[in-house]
């Protein structure tokens, strides 16, 4: 593993010898607990350098833990919050980890369409998380898991769209309640919001 010694490099100085058995062993259960769990591994190695420097080693725990039960669900899902997590730790306090991943795995209804809107979502929201707030990230959610019963792509295509729209919104709450509306009365219309 590349991913595996760029990091051990990076980090053996900074954590204690026990930590970094430690470390090495939840990559190593995360590559273990699925055909294609060496995906999710790699992104793990890859972004617990960055990880480590804003968490303690119990919130990183926590942290490599909830991604290991995102990646048994689906590998892909599992390695985009991997790989996201450097982003949204920049943005919100750790305490937030958790729920930012449960708003993820939520959109993953084991289709690989919905494990591609779930990897979407962490490859969108953590840049998302630089602009709006989580309880406004957390509503957006529920617009997307509201349209995905309709279309997938639709969902994807919201996200994709918020992504360049909320940013610059300054009354986002009412937006996204009016799209929530217009999703179940009229949901091929939502696009129009933004």
């Amino acid at each position: 593993f590349e991913a595996f010694e760029d990091t051990l490099h990076e980090i053996e100085q900074d954590i204690e010898p026990t930590q970094l058995v430690r470390w090495a062993a939840e990559g190593a259960e995360i590559a273990q607990a699925t055909p294609r769990g060496w995906e999710a591994s790699a992104e793990y190695f890859r972004a617990s350098g960055k990880t480590l420097r804003v968490l303690s080693f119990a919130q990183f725990l926590r942290w490599a833990q909830t991604g290991a039960s995102s990646a048994l669900e689906s590998t892909s899902v599992g390695a985009a919050y991997f790989r996201a997590s450097p982003l949204a730790l920049s943005s919100i306090p750790p305490r937030f980890i958790t729920s930012w991943a449960t708003l993820g795995n939520s959109l993953n209804k084991g289709t690989w369409k919905s494990s591609t809107l779930a990897t979407r979502f962490f490859d969108i929201s953590s840049e998302l998380l630089g602009s709006l707030e989580f309880s406004e990230l957390e509503e957006y959610t529920a617009l997307v898991e509201v349209l995905s019963h309709r279309s997938y792509d639709l969902a994807i295509e919201c996200l994709q769209l918020g992504q360049r729209v909320l940013p610059s919104v300054q009354d986002r709450k009412e937006l996204i309640s009016l799209a929530r509306a217009l999703a179940i009365t009229s949901w091929r219309e939502v696009r129009g919001c933004f």
